[in-house]
């Protein structure tokens, strides 16, 4: 079971791969579960397939947060920046004594 490489970094790819580890996971719980005998190997095997599973969807999530892109060329309210670094805050809470908390 390799791990997916640097090159495995288009989201299409990741998905088709993703499912594929999906159902090999499956058969490998069932097996799990079904035999009577403790089974170290597939154990281990589906082990290092939850690993992969974890690393593409931390993956996705990075390139995901990566794509957030902020135009410089808009203009945005004073109350959606930061009052200490004066860049836009992602998600601004306003409060109804008109403070902004940034989370």
């Amino acid at each position: 079971m390799a791990k997916p490489g640097v090159l495995d970094s288009d989201p299409e790819i990741m998905v088709k791969k993703a499912i594929e580890l999906k159902k090999e996971l499956k058969k490998l719980v069932k097996s799990i579960v079904d035999d009577e005998d403790i089974n170290i190997e597939a154990i281990e095997k589906a082990k290092e397939i939850l690993c992969v599973l974890k690393d593409l969807k931390l993956r996705k999530k990075s390139q995901s947060s990566m794509s957030f892109k902020i135009n410089k060329n808009v203009n945005f309210p004073d109350e959606f920046k930061c009052p200490l670094s004066n860049e836009l805050m992602r998600d601004p809470v306003i409060v109804s004594s008109g403070q902004n908390y940034y989370y």
